[in-house]
């Protein structure tokens, strides 16, 4: 395909690694990855969606005040956001820079590695944002839980090393764990569907990865199954049959609105192709901010640490935004099409910097 995938701020990128600059270009990279212009319109509607604003402040006082975490959440917004609010959404994006990630990841080191997940908790005020934390704290200590113990898988099949058992916390474990927390926030915040075949038993787009078992070929394979498919939010007193879904997987469509194979194909294609953007960005900016240190315990020296939190949170938000928006794209597209004309057709949506960023 001719075309990039997704706008790749080359001019920023080249700017940043002549600059040295501390600050990291995050309003620019979700306005490269998010149609901010209307689609055509067609005969399918909008896909379904429901009100996220309650599900962000629990997640705020559950992960506590922090200009990283309004980041995410604010990000994760934008990918749910009606096109023509999106860029106004953008200009309100604030820019991160290397002391506020270091601070962010001294806080994840300190709470999700020093002491019991379950036992962390927010004060809030309000009964019904106290409940939404609970809530919330399910997915969480669910999607550490299964990393801890090696068996998590994302929704497009990605897994992850188990952690090592070590009296030190290094570069692998911080990336795992920041990973699966924004993992966690967007599967509860969102609730973004995964899709099945006829029989329920492949999902996507996690049948679409390289580590996928080809059940043609072997039909006695065990599928791929993301971890968010068996999540199920309980109420006190409930076993672990029991419990609502967190989300329900859908069946793809054969033809017409909705989701059917090579759409879901092309929404793995443009979140992972947006996650190797975004990391590459991460990683020329995290390797300008010499000098910053390390956190305490963690086994890397320099700015190592640093890079690697700027590049997992870049990569992730920027994996679920352009997901959660080509979903919605693709989802009124109504006849069946290919692979590279659905990318085309999203990217035709995608505006570059309209001055969204500034």
């Amino acid at each position: 395909m001719s075309r990039s995938p997704i706008p790749v701020l080359s001019s920023l990128v080249l700017a940043l690694a002549l600059a040295g600059c501390g600050t990291m270009p995050t309003r620019q990279l979700i306005a490269d990855v998010v149609p901010l212009r209307e689609s055509l319109l067609t005969a399918c509607p909008a896909p379904p969606s429901d009100a996220i604003e309650d599900r962000i402040e629990a997640v705020k006082a559950r992960l506590h005040e922090h200009p990283v975490v309004d980041f995410v959440v604010d990000a994760i917004r934008i990918g749910v956001s009606p096109q023509q609010s999106r860029a106004e959404e953008i200009r309100k994006l604030h820019d991160l820079n290397a002391n506020t990630v270091k601070d962010f990841g001294q806080r994840i080191h300190e709470r999700f590695f020093s002491h019991d997940l379950d036992r962390e908790s927010a004060k809030a005020d309000l009964a019904a944002t106290r409940a939404r934390v609970e809530e919330f704290n399910q997915v969480l200590v669910a999607y550490v839980s299964a990393y801890v113990d090696g068996k998590y898988v994302d929704r497009f099949g990605n897994t992850l090393p188990t952690p090592a058992i070590s009296r030190t916390v290094g570069n692998t474990e911080i990336a795992g764990v920041l990973s699966v927390i924004i993992d966690a926030v967007g599967d509860y915040v969102v609730r973004g569907p995964i899709w099945t075949d006829p029989t329920g038993k492949i999902f996507y787009p996690a049948a679409f990865n390289g580590a996928a078992p080809d059940l043609t070929k072997d039909p006695k394979a065990t599928p791929l199954k993301p971890t968010v498919v068996d999540m199920k939010l309980k109420s006190k007193g409930q076993g672990d049959d029991e419990g609502t879904p967190l989300i329900k997987p859908l069946p793809l469509v054969a033809s017409g609105c909705g989701i059917d194979a090579p759409k879901a194909q092309a929404i793995e294609y443009l979140g992972q192709t947006a996650a190797l953007k975004a990391a590459m960005v991460g990683g020329i900016s995290g390797g300008s901010f010499g000098g910053v240190g390390a956190f305490g315990k963690v086994s890397v020296g320099d700015n190592q640490t640093v890079q690697v939190v700027i590049k997992t949170v870049l990569a992730k938000v920027a994996e679920r935004v352009a997901a959660d928006a080509s979903y919605r794209v693709l989802y009124k597209v109504p006849d069946k099409a290919k692979l590279a004309e659905l990318v085309k057709r999203y990217l035709d949506e995608v505006k570059p910097d309209d001055g969204a960023s500034k």
